[in-house]
């Protein structure tokens, strides 16, 4: 299995909006392109983390990344592009992409 962290600050105004943009997102690369599931996490500070898990890397990079967007109906295109919109690029983060060893 393959695991995935994303991190980012989201500017206050946008936080319900970012929410439901995230949902709609992991619901569909769950229910169209292998995903197996995705939280949503809030830090006190009110850094967002995500964290997806995929049946590994190659599932993934498949339906994740700007190369990856155009094979997405205008809808799921329109959605992405809003959710990186809501992100503070004056606080970027890189994701943080992992082998899962063991989960019990």
């Amino acid at each position: 299995m393959f695991a995935v962290i994303y991190r980012g600050f989201v500017y206050p105004h946008c936080d319900e909006e970012y929410r439901q943009l995230w949902k709609t997102i992991a619901d569909y690369f769950i229910t169209h392109c292998g995903a197996i599931g995705s939280t949503l996490h809030q830090t006190a500070s009110g850094e967002y983390i995500a964290y997806s898990r995929w049946p590994n890397r190659e599932t993934r990079d498949r339906f994740w990344g700007n190369e990856a967007t155009h094979m997405f109906s205008a809808d799921i295109q329109e959605t992405i592009a809003k959710l990186k919109s809501c992100l503070d690029r004056t606080k970027p983060y890189d994701e943080i992409a992992m082998e899962i060893i063991e989960s019990l």
